[in-house]
Parts: C-alpha cells; structure tokens; sequence
C-alpha cells in the first residue's frame, strides 16, 4: 500500500507541475495566435512605427557647408568603445551584413542561445540520462461467444473486465546501462470456470538492468556520443560541450571585429576632419589669390588670364572641400577589406564618416551634433618583437582555437566510430516480486500477498546482434580519420595563412611609418616655400604665378598624404594586436563568461 501511495504522491507532483506550466497550445483557445497575426499584418501593412525611424533630419551639405555652424560633440577612443559595447545588441559590422545575412550576425544572444540549444546543448546532452516516468492504464471488456469451450475457459460463452495499470521509472547511466523500476497491476474479472475466485487482482513489482558490453558500453563512448548515438550522429556530453567552446570562441571574435571596425571608423572619422581643415585651408588661400588677381584684371590683360586661373583653382578647391564635409557613399575602412582588421582606405567626407561611426555605436543617426574625435593618432616608432608576436599569434588567434576544438571533436567522434566495430551484445537481468488475491490492498490482498515474498522470480539473458561485415561501421571510422585529417590541415593552412597576415602587418608598420616621417617632411617643405611665396607677394616683389598655383596646390596634397600616412600607421598598429590576438586586451576589453 505504501508503494502506490508513493507512486500517487509523485503522480500528483507532477501533474501540478504540469498544470502550473500548460502551454497556451492545449485547448481550443486561439487568442495569442491570433494576436500574432494581427501583428504581423499591421507591420506588413506599414501601420506600425519603428523608433529607428523617428528622430531629427540628416545634416546634408546644403544645410551645413561650414562644419563649424554644427554643434560639435567631442569623443575619445576609449568614450566611442564603450558606448559601442553597452548598445552590443547587435555586433554591427560596416557592410550592411544585419541586411544581407542576418542568422550570421553575432548578437548577445549568441552564446545563450547555444547553451539553452534543446538539441546540441550540453543541457540537451545531459537530459538523455534524467529519470524518465511512463504511466498507462488500460480498460477493456470483453463479451465473446466459442465455438469451443476450451478457448472460452470452460464455458461458450465468456465474459471478462480488465484493468492494467503500470508504472515505470527508468534511468541511463554513463556506462551506457539502463535501469528501470516498474510496477504492473491487473485486474481481471470473468466467467472462466477454473478461477479461484471470480475477480482477482495481480500486482508486481519488477527491477531491471540492461547493460550494453560491447557497442554501447563504456564511459568513454557514452559521453562522447550519447545514449541515442550512430554511427556518424553523435550528441554527447562531450561534443556538446567542445561546440559550446566554439561558440565561445566565435563569439570573441565577433567582439573582436566588432571593436575593430570601431576603432576603423572612429579613425575615418579623424581623417575625414583633418581632410577637410586641409581643403578648407587650401580654398581660402585660392579664394585670397582670386580676389587678388580679380582686382588687377581690368587694367591688365595679364592678369586677366591670371584671374582666370586662380578662379578656376579656387573652384577646384572648393569642390574639394565640399566632398570633405559631406563625403559619397564609398566603402571606407573596413574588416576584411584587403586584411583582417581592414586596410585604411583614405576615403574623406566628415558627414558621412560621422554617420558611419554613429551606426556601429549604436547612437541615433542625427541628434543635432557632429562627432569629433578628441584623441590624436600616435606617431611613436613602434618596434615589434618578432618571436612574442608570433608565438602570440599562434596560441591566441581565436580562428585558431576554434580549429583546435574542431580538431579534439573529431578526434573523440573517431573513438566513437570505432565502438561500431564491436557487435551489440547486452546483458539483460530482471527480478520480479508478485502478488495475486480477491483485492488490491487490504489484509489478504494482492499487495499483502506481494509483500510477503513468497513469489520471487528472477531472469537473466544475453541478446547479441551482429551485422555482418560491419560495413556502416567501417564507413564510419573511413569517414572520421578523413575528417581529422582534413581539420588539421586547415588548422596547418590557417596557421600559415595568420604568420603571413601578421608579417605583412609589420611590415606594413614600418612602411606606414616610413610614409609618417617622409610625407610630414615633403609637407613641411611645401608649406615653407609657399610662405616664401605668399610673403614676398605681399611685400610686392614679383612671383612666378604658376609656381603659386602649385605651391598652394602640393600644400594641400602634402597635407592630406600626411594624415593618410598617419592614420595608416594607426590602422596598421591595431592590425598587429588583431592578427596576433591582443586588440581586446589592448583595447581594455574583457569578456566575462556568464
């Protein structure tokens, strides 16, 4: 009596349980599919607003040719990584990537939705060995006539009620061995002539162990491919527990670009500035000369050519600085244009920089202000140490530690490939304890009966099944040797692939720098001689007019190769710690595991 009871409680647990967490799904109620498909029609329909939408107009070149009439709001580095992290949502790359592959995009949710995955979690993984509950009950009645008496127990005609109700819990271990507790209980009422009586109820009370000794056995196996494994379908604990180190690790370096395309577009932005400051000042200068020519042109025929010249300078100029501020629709800096981290392209224009940077941050496209880097780019000579970096680059590289996991998966999926060698061969024990009287419970009683252990019955069995030959076992242990081989030649290929882009980088340093140093001089030069110049045409000494034009015109160039340099020789700085596995840890960026 007291096992039932047992059984009734935990039925009655559960079935709280399930009550309290019934899904909206049971029933005839519709009312939440149907609030998702209103909804759904509303934004097909355009009758819903995004708050993406809402907020002030885009600052064009008509509405701020001069960048000084928009407010400016300063931003450092460090300031623009931080907000860029607290709006990760979304790890925004500058391809438009959200809009082409959006199922690609890292988001937040990444390594979450890997752990809570119902299918290749480690959760997932585990749930295979929880307790399993089974209940039945069964009713029938039967009413036959025979032909023959033997088959209706002595009599024509027979006439039978039966209940059967079972109740089983059952378990997976590692070892691959299941065991399992069951209690049967039947009643059968009939007409039969040689009952004892003419109702009785039968209880047991069964315990079972099965346990695989060949294919299937073992803790190794087990963990590797789970209790439900085949040969090439693994799922174990183990598996699912190298694909949520891989998701880790994709997840880092997704940060990782994420981070890198903002230092690429917060630099952009800088470049775009000092661009601009470089043709503003070149256009004023042209303006001076025009008006200075403009004034001698009536009353000479030279000058009047001059004035052409220097007009046409000033309006060249002037195109020039009106590209500057609001800049075209071209690809900028960028990860894995040319390189990993990107290759700086050089490309000009504050507004649309700004605008770039304002997206990968996460901020409203317009609120009314510019952004304008507050930080300056390094110039110091910066001189690597060949043998740390690489080495560095080697063990810290996230693509390479997503590798080697794929390697060590492999790896475990061969061992496992290799238990479909060995026939299936389990050894299958029961032990059994029955009771039979008039009634269930009471003093003689079914239960009465089972609890004096006068019935005992015990089984023991061995099932073997061999497939002869083995070939799908031997397919797949063909199939996982080539697939470790096959990872760790891309692992090979990778490695190779990452010392190259890590030596192109340095070099790319020391050119970078070279640039720095050349091109700061050439436009110290050209703006020397152009003051030599501008200075003894206000003292009124006699210039060669085209040598002012060009003066005015290397200045301008000199500038803009400068800043480019210098922001190549930042870009290229940032690409080292990328390609040798520090820009997060440069960047004072820590990802903590949840």
């Amino acid at each position: 009596m007291r096992v039932c009871a047992a059984w009734l409680v935990m039925i009655a647990s559960t079935g709280c349980q399930l009550y309290h967490s019934m899904p909206e799904t049971i029933g005839q109620r519709t009312d939440c599919i149907d609030a998702i498909i209103c909804d759904l029609q509303s934004q097909q329909h355009g009758n819903t607003v995004s708050s993406a939408t809402t907020g002030l107009a885009p600052i064009t070149l008509r509405s701020a040719e001069e960048i000084e009439s928009t407010p400016a709001r300063e931003i450092s580095l460090q300031e623009a990584l931080a907000i860029a992290l607290q709006n990760r949502s979304v790890l925004k790359d500058l391809g438009a990537g959200i809009l082409r592959a959006p199922g690609q995009v890292q988001t937040e949710q990444t390594e979450s939705l890997q752990r809570l995955d119902p299918q290749v979690s480690m959760e997932a993984a585990l749930s295979a060995f929880d307790a399993q509950f089974y209940a039945l009950g069964k009713w029938q009645n039967n009413d036959r006539r025979f032909n023959n008496r033997f088959f209706g127990g002595g009599a024509n005609a027979f006439k039978q009620d039966t209940h059967d109700y079972v109740f089983q819990l059952s378990k997976l271990v590692p070892t691959g061995a299941q065991f399992s507790v069951r209690s049967v209980t039947d009643y059968d009422a009939n007409n039969a002539t040689g009952n004892l009586t003419n109702s009785a109820w039968q209880t047991q009370l069964h315990a079972e162990a099965r346990q695989p000794l060949l294919q299937g056995g073992g803790l190794q196996f087990n963990r590797i491919a789970g209790p439900a494994a085949a040969p090439g379908v693994y799922h174990g604990v183990l598996i699912a527990k190298v694909n949520s180190e891989i998701t880790s690790a994709k997840f880092q370096q997704g940060v990782r670009d994420y981070v890198s395309n903002v230092i690429n577009a917060y630099w952009d932005l800088y470049f775009a500035y000092r661009d601009a400051d470089g043709k503003r000042n070149a256009m004023l200068r042209s303006e001076k000369t025009w008006k200075s020519y403009e004034a001698q042109k009536a009353s000479n025929r030279k000058s009047g050519a001059a004035e052409a010249l220097a007009r046409e300078q000033y309006f060249r100029f002037r195109s020039e600085y009106q590209d500057a501020v609001a800049g075209k629709p071209s690809m900028r800096t960028q990860n894995n244009n040319s390189t990993t981290g990107g290759a700086f392209a050089g490309v000009g224009g504050i507004q649309s920089a700004e605008r770039r940077l304002r997206l990968i941050l996460g901020l409203d496209i317009n609120d009314g202000t510019l952004l304008r880097p507050s930080d300056e780019p390094s110039s110091a000579k910066i001189d690597f140490d060949w043998e740390s970096i690489s080495a560095e680059a080697i063990m810290l590289r996230s693509e390479l530690q997503q590798q080697r996991l794929k390697i060590s998966q492999r790896e475990m999926e061969l061992l496992a490939a290799k238990n479909f060698l060995m026939p299936s061969l389990d050894f299958v024990t029961i032990y059994r304890l029955r009771g039979l009287d008039k009634d269930l419970a009471g003093s003689h009683s079914a239960i009465n009966d089972l609890a004096s252990f006068d019935l005992q019955e015990y089984e023991a069995s061995l099932e073997l099944k061999l497939p002869v030959g083995f070939r799908q076992g031997h397919l797949a242990v063909r199939h996982a040797k080539l697939q470790v081989a096959r990872e760790r030649s891309v692992l090979e290929a990778q490695e190779r692939q990452i010392i190259h882009d890590l030596t192109s980088m340095v070099a790319e340093c020391d050119r970078a720098f070279s640039q720095v140093e050349t091109n700061l001089n050439r436009y110290l030069a050209a703006s020397d001689a152009l003051t030599a110049l501008e200075t003894s045409q206000e003292a009124g000494m006699p210039i060669n007019f085209d040598q002012l034009l060009d003066a005015q015109r290397r200045v301008s160039e000199s500038q803009t190769r400068y800043y480019t340099a210098l922001i190549e020789y930042t870009i290229a700085t940032k690409n080292v710690h990328l390609e040798k596995g520090t820009l997060l840890r440069t960047s004072d960026v820590l990802l903590i595991a949840e």
